[in-house]
């Protein structure tokens, strides 16, 4: 046993040494083309005063020396370069001499930078331009290998709506509402807000004293809620409070003067009614909702509770609505207001343990989506833009028709992004947004806490949401990523725009071989979107203290890092990089010894069409301990389980040998056993235990090893 033991060692350290850990990545190479390919001269790079290394990315550490040149390429001769930030400020003129960008490297400096240039081909007096080719740097500010803490990478914002209105009294009007014959409306008066009808009710109601009764379920659950949203949570409540008037529920179709609706119409919305003198925001109900509020809507329907809970989000888009904000993000009128409704739950119930709305499933599961997104990915493989850009279309008979895919078209009513924003910025943060945000809200934040602070957030959203390290929404998040995990996404309903390739969700990223150094290459299809992400599932040594993958960026404001989970749940990441090697302890050990390598890019501008239809590219390269690329169709997010990979054998990737058994056999010699470790590796061993035996299989292959 012994023996067994020992020589397994030996056998795990070779191929360690050896570098088997590429064996798993095919031979065959898929190779697109690279960023640099397309430079007409040979971008240099050097770091201090060391030699020049022919690359377009540095990784440095902070106090480091980065200089850059540009030198002949084939024919092309050099004749004049200049260099731009990534704004586009030229900070250096044309000449054909090296450019030190910083004596002294900081965290400031990292990013990537562009290089212009004209070159001459031999021969040839006229001269040729290029632009805007770019050089990235990275900045190290922390050793290699050690832990990143978050702490003060993103500054706190706070909002209260109360410093700015105070406490609001409630309110002592009623609204005048009045049926089509001029004669006042019925209706419920609460404390907070009151519902009006016409004598044309749908009789689903159930006549005036069912519809009296509903009337009432209906106040009180408002006037409830919505209290402690004001009195708790800090919002106030909407222009008719404010004035003075209980808030509005206005049943459509039921006979009232303002509308002309069908009694059969089905729906609610927000809307808003012309009322005493002004125009205010209110909820609009059809008979369908509004039955689901008699007493005994749950024996009858088996949608009640659904019901109820929509019209209270349609309740908060009335103060959404007198809030004038976010006005080029309807993704967020959604997503915010889906969080605000949870955030009710969650502080006056404690519902943690609940699954959040399933139409998070998109967040989850597709992480390469862009944060400010409405409808998601689209069949034609962009992204909705902020306000739905690119989303709507109508055929020549006026039919709209279907763009987005099942699922996660319904993105924008995720509450993910404030869930995260709110841990990481403060409770109050979000409501901060509906105060200081007119327009987009990544850019409007960005206004306040700086470009560098905005990037930071994206990196460690996209980082968080690889590791569901979103606090008490943990297990919430993974249920609902669970629920629909491989679900079958495709164009969701006819008349559709195109017929796309029927897609599997998952949160995970595979990359394939790019060339034969080892450099590997995401998909074209589900490579990030604007502020989007790939997580890369990536199995390591078992014994390993450490983890080691090269990050080269293809495209503009892209990080990446590495990070994982322990078996009971404790998170630890890397240090983001620019560009570079990421290096990450892992003496915790790894829950099912997989990290996850989290390439982000973070440009957060909505730029229009260009940008919404556009994926960020990359390469990364495994180092030392990095083995394969995990099954991406596996759940590595429950880091409590024992999870299996089929098509993994870490023995066979380090060894070549598939198994090592125990039998007693005859002893093979040592010149024998060592002639075929070293047509295995190239090493000879120079002694060995006898009592084994080497059996090879029909290809030839090294199978077992028996012992004694």
């Amino acid at each position: 046993m012994n023996l067994k033991r020992n020589l397994l060692t030996v056998l795990m350290a070779l191929g360690a040494a050896l570098s088997f850990a590429d064996s798993n990545v095919t031979n065959t190479i898929e190779h697109r083309a690279d960023e640099m390919d397309s430079w007409n001269l040979s971008p240099l790079v050097r770091q201090n005063d060391g030699e020049w290394t022919e690359c377009n990315y540095i990784q440095v550490q902070a106090g480091d020396k980065i200089s850059f040149f540009v030198g002949d390429k084939g024919a092309n001769m050099v004749y004049s370069v200049k260099y731009k930030d990534a704004k586009g400020k030229t900070l250096r003129g044309y000449s054909n001499v090296e450019f030190v960008l910083t004596e002294s490297a900081t965290a400031d400096d990292a990013g990537y930078y562009y290089c212009d240039y004209m070159y001459k081909l031999e021969g040839d007096k006229s001269r040729h331009s290029d632009t805007d080719r770019r050089i990235y740097v990275d900045v190290r500010t922390q050793p290699q290998g050690s832990f990143w803490d978050w702490t003060g990478e993103v500054p706190q914002l706070t909002y209260d709506f109360h410093d700015e209105y105070g406490t609001i009294q409630p309110p002592t009007k009623v609204h005048n509402i009045k049926k089509k014959n001029g004669q006042p409306a019925n209706q419920y008066v609460g404390k907070w807000w009151s519902v009006f009808w016409g004598d044309d009710l749908n009789s689903e109601v159930g006549g005036q004293e069912k519809a009296m009764e509903a009337a009432k379920n209906m106040v009180e659950k408002f006037d409830a809620d919505f209290e402690y949203i004001y009195e708790n949570i800090g919002w106030p409540p909407n222009k008719s409070a404010r004035d003075g008037y209980r808030s509005m529920i206005y049943i459509f179709g039921s006979g009232l003067a303002n509308d002309n609706e069908s009694k059969t119409t089905k729906g609610g919305y927000q809307s808003a009614t012309s009322a005493d003198g002004g125009y205010y925001a209110c909820v609009w109900a059809s008979y369908y909702p509004f039955s689901r509020f008699r007493s005994d809507a749950d024996k009858k329907w088996s949608d009640g509770n659904y019901q109820r809970e929509a019209m209270v989000h349609e309740g908060i888009h009335t103060l959404f609505a007198d809030l004038d904000a976010c006005q080029g993000s309807s993704w967020f009128h959604e997503g915010g207001n889906v969080w605000l409704q949870q955030e009710l739950h969650v502080r006056r119930d404690n519902s943690y343990e609940t699954t959040p709305g399933y139409l998070g499933a998109g967040n989850v599961l597709c992480p390469f989506m862009p944060i400010e997104c409405y409808s998601g990915w689209l069949q034609d493989g962009s992204f909705g833009g902020p306000a739905a850009q690119g989303v709507n279309m109508y055929n020549s008979s006026g039919q709209q028709v279907c763009t987005w895919r099942n699922l996660i078209g319904g993105v924008q009513y995720s509450d993910v992004f404030p869930v995260v924003f709110s841990s990481v910025c403060g409770s109050k943060s979000v409501a901060w947004i509906w105060r200081n945000t007119k327009n987009r809200v990544l850019e409007t934040v960005a206004n306040t806490i700086g470009d560098k602070a905005m990037r930071n957030f994206i990196t460690q959203y996209r980082a968080r949401l690889a590791l569901y390290d979103l606090g008490g929404w943990d297990k919430g998040y993974r249920q609902l990523a669970d629920n629909h995990f491989k679900t079958t996404v495709k164009e969701e309903w006819s008349p559709y725009w195109i017929k796309c390739t029927p897609f599997q969700l998952t949160p995970y990223q595979s990359v394939k071989k790019n060339s034969e150094d080892g450099w590997m290459a995401p998909d074209t299809l589900t490579n990030p979107g604007w502020s989007g992400s790939n997580i890369i599932p990536i199995h390591i040594k078992s014994d390993a203290d450490w983890v080691e993958v090269e990050f080269r960026p293809e495209d503009t404001s892209e990080r990446a890092l590495l990070c994982y989970r322990t078996k009971d749940g404790e998170c630890y990441y890397s240090q983001p990089v620019a560009c570079g090697k990421m290096r990450l302890d892992t003496s915790k050990r790894p829950a099912n010894n997989v990290v996850f390598c989290v390439v982000s890019n973070t440009d957060y501008k909505y730029e229009g069409d260009k940008q919404r239809k556009h994926h960020w590219d990359y390469r990364i390269r495994f180092g030392e301990n990095a083995l394969a690329v995990a099954d991406t169709y596996q759940k590595w997010y429950f880091y409590e389980k024992t999870v299996k990979d089929p098509s993994y054998n870490e023995q066979k990737l380090l060894t070549g040998i598939e198994n090592i058994e125990e039998a007693p056999v005859s002893a093979q010699s040592l010149a024998t056993f060592s002639n075929t470790i070293h047509s295995l590796s190239g090493q000879r061993l120079t002694r060995v235990q006898k009592g084994f035996n080497i059996v090879k299989g029909a290809d030839g292959n090294t199978k077992k090893i028996y012992l004694k």
